[in-house]
């Protein structure tokens, strides 16, 4: 831990916190995972995160932070535009194409004379191009590379100086293959895992999966204070927001890629030592992947307007970071077009599983809108929308009309409801139950409200858009 001495030594000075309603224009970091529903700093007991948690000790975990889609692509797609992914055409989808129209906040930053830069998985899978076809460069000074923490601390020796910095820290872990084994060869016990989620059997397989997970995590974690060490040599750490994250749930049957809470409820820790007002504090307003645009843009003074990226969807959580009164949102919008492809004869698309859903209060309403699809795609093409595991497999082994197997794969109503406060799982839906009818119907209404203001083609009736566009699957 000695690497963390400078920053934890910036971080516990009074002076630090002086006036943090009008500090400089921060620097960013922006640490994402790949597949991670968990840290400790939010709750997790099994899998030890140091360097994160330390972060929030100092400060702020958002604790309702929700991806608007929970796949890679899209999830990210989101992120850089600060619109959701029903807006953004075939970039709502996954192994998209981005259409170039679509301009990303990265671009924006470049254009202000912002030094930016990223290392790892940035957005994808996908193909992206510009107007004429070139290879789009997201306005990144560097770049996509496999260098890991060492291209940070690059970049921050490379950087034109007198100016805020943003780099985006792309991690590949927690995604899936895991070692088997990795959890129990690290000294880890499956009883230290206090709750198995009722969607899965508690059973040795599934506990060793979820271990094994738990050193990808511990990896990420690796690899935050790693970042920080590079933050710290630099000079920076004062007056950098860091945040860390992860692009959608774990690679888990019924979480990654679905619309459940585990799917799309992030883990999310923010730290800036000269600008969060109350650290080592939580946060429960609702916020979306699609406020981190006009969040960063706004730290950093670069109008959304002159950069070509209005009207955004999201809105800025800026005053939330520096203690100021905002108003509350009340809810989040999420949903799903298509993920990884059910190939059609004699097309390059296929059919995706189109939902939308909505958060209000401890109440998630779900709409799918062809229940007569399978969620994961048909049992005989591998059920592909979820990733292949020993948890994944020993439920598919079930085979149908199992309850485990049905959880996972098995079609849906077209309505689901689910009371998180007493179901954090989603397993008892509500949908039919007369008590819960007029708050069923107020979140429906409130739903297609919301989507019909922001131009969604689902809810217009031209939803199947998403259907017949083109896979990218296999180009970069």
């Amino acid at each position: 831990m000695k690497h963390l001495a400078l920053l934890m030594v910036l971080l516990m000075r009074p002076t630090v916190f002086a006036s943090p309603a009008t500090p400089a224009r921060p620097n960013i970091l922006f640490i994402i995972a790949d597949d991670a529903s968990h840290f400790g700093a939010t709750g997790c007991t099994w899998t030890q995160t140091p360097h994160i948690d330390r972060l929030a000790q100092h400060g702020l975990v958002f604790d309702s932070a929700y991806t608007p889609t929970a796949k890679c692509a899209p999830s990210r797609a989101a992120i850089l535009t600060g619109r959701n992914p029903w807006q953004l055409e075939e970039a709502g989808n996954h192994q998209a194409f981005f259409p170039a129209k679509f301009k990303v906040f990265t671009e924006a930053m470049s254009a202000a004379g912002i030094n930016v830069g990223a290392t790892g998985k940035f957005w994808g899978p996908g193909a992206a191009l510009t107007a004429d076809g070139q290879k789009r460069t997201w306005g990144l000074q560097s770049a996509g590379g496999k260098k890991g923490q060492g291209d940070f601390a690059a970049f921050l020796k490379a950087r034109v100086r007198g100016q805020p910095f943003f780099f985006w820290y792309g991690s590949h872990n927690p995604h899936r293959p895991y070692k088997d084994g990795a959890g129990r060869a690290a000294g880890k016990k499956t009883s230290d895992i206090n709750r198995v989620p009722g969607m899965w059997p508690d059973n040795d397989v599934v506990r060793s999966d979820m271990l094994d997970y738990a050193t990808e995590v511990e990896a990420f974690d690796a690899e935050v204070g790693e970042c920080l060490r590079a933050l710290e040599s630099a000079g920076e750490a004062a007056n950098t927001l860091v945040i860390v994250t992860s692009d959608n749930g774990m690679p888990f049957p019924r979480s990654k890629g679905h619309t459940y809470d585990i799917a799309n409820h992030m883990p999310f820790v923010a730290c800036w030592p000269r600008g969060i007002a109350q650290p080592g504090t939580r946060c429960a307003e609702f916020i979306s992947f699609v406020d981190l645009a006009p969040t960063f843009l706004e730290l950093l003074g670069v109008a959304a307007e002159k950069a070509g990226l209005a009207p955004l969807t999201g809105r800025s959580f800026a005053d939330l970071l520096r203690g100021k009164p905002a108003q509350a949102r009340g809810f989040v919008i999420l949903g799903r077009e298509r993920n990884d492809v059910r190939a059609r004869p004699g097309t390059e698309a296929g059919l995706g599983y189109p939902s939308r859903a909505i958060r209000a209060g401890q109440l998630y309403y779900i709409h799918n809108f062809a229940p007569d699809r399978w969620p994961c795609g048909n049992p005989e093409l591998d059920l592909l929308d979820t990733d292949k595991g020993p948890t994944k497999k020993l439920i598919e082994d079930r085979k149908p009309g199992d309850r485990y197997w049905e959880l996972s794969f098995g079609k849906r109503p077209a309505e689901e409801l689910f009371d998180l406060a007493s179901d954090p799982d989603c397993l008892k839906n509500l949908a039919t139950d007369a008590a819960y009818r007029d708050k069923l119907t107020a979140l429906r209404e409130k739903l297609f409200a919301e989507l019909k203001r922001q131009n969604d083609p689902r809810i217009l009736g031209q939803g199947d858009v998403f259907d017949r566009y083109p896979t990218a699957k296999g180009k970069k």
